[in-house]
């Protein structure tokens, strides 16, 4: 089977022309071996969209085959969202702020961090939520009260002469950034907060920035 899919693979990545333009075409599969991996059309059918899609995740023109582990990390994974979509809820969600600390020692503001106080598992790092709410959306509804916590929080700091200088960063997430929401949750944010905007850092990576930079700095720039 692996010999006839690469064969398959090498077919369909051969060069062509297209309307005078060379087009070089990549192809991810999935197999599902029965009766092993079901003695159904469908399951079967399931079963190979689940390798297919292990083989995209493993960088594309590749092809995997199904096993158990698969439908078990889905199942974490599903799991795993439904329990971020009552975590957030029932606010379990909270952020934790990290000092920025100038060359000469003089506290500057502090970068928010959020994180998870799961009613079972205790503290969760992002490292382990931030990756499937990225790729389930949930990172919008997350982005926001991130941004609704971090623009409280810059109000309460601002009653204090000691903490009103600081500013506070927060880290955007791609999804967030592409959102034709994100300028408008931005700015209801600091609206409902009363923070001061010239305080708020929104901190992007360059990646972000590569995909449509005109639209990203006209977004900025509101």
């Amino acid at each position: 089977i692996a010999v006839a899919a690469r064969q398959v693979m090498e077919e369909l990545g051969r060069p062509f022309t297209l309307h005078g333009l060379d087009v070089v075409v990549t192809a991810s599969l999935g197999i599902a071996v029965a009766p092993r991996d079901g003695q159904d059309v469908d399951t079967l059918l399931k079963n190979a969209d689940l390798a297919m899609y292990e083989a995209k995740g493993g960088g594309r023109n590749a092809l995997r085959f199904f096993n158990p582990q698969m439908q078990a990390r889905i199942n974490t994974r599903t799991a795993l969202e439904r329990e971020m979509r009552e975590g957030l809820e029932r606010g379990e969600f909270f952020l934790h702020y990290q000092a920025q600390i100038g060359l000469d020692g003089q506290l500057l503001g502090a970068e928010a961090l959020v994180r998870w106080q799961h009613p079972q598992r205790g503290v969760v790092a992002p490292g382990e939520f931030i990756p499937p709410a990225e790729s389930s959306g949930l990172i919008l509804p997350l982005g926001r009260f991130i941004l609704r916590s971090a623009c409280a929080q810059l109000a309460a700091w601002s009653q204090d002469p000691q903490r009103a200088q600081l500013t506070l960063a927060v880290n955007v997430s791609a999804r967030q950034l592409h959102g034709p929401e994100f300028v408008d949750d931005v700015l209801r944010a600091l609206a409902d907060s009363g923070a001061n905007p010239a305080r708020l850092e929104l901190e992007l990576t360059e990646s972000q920035l590569a995909e449509d930079v005109e639209t990203m700095i006209e977004r900025m720039q509101v």
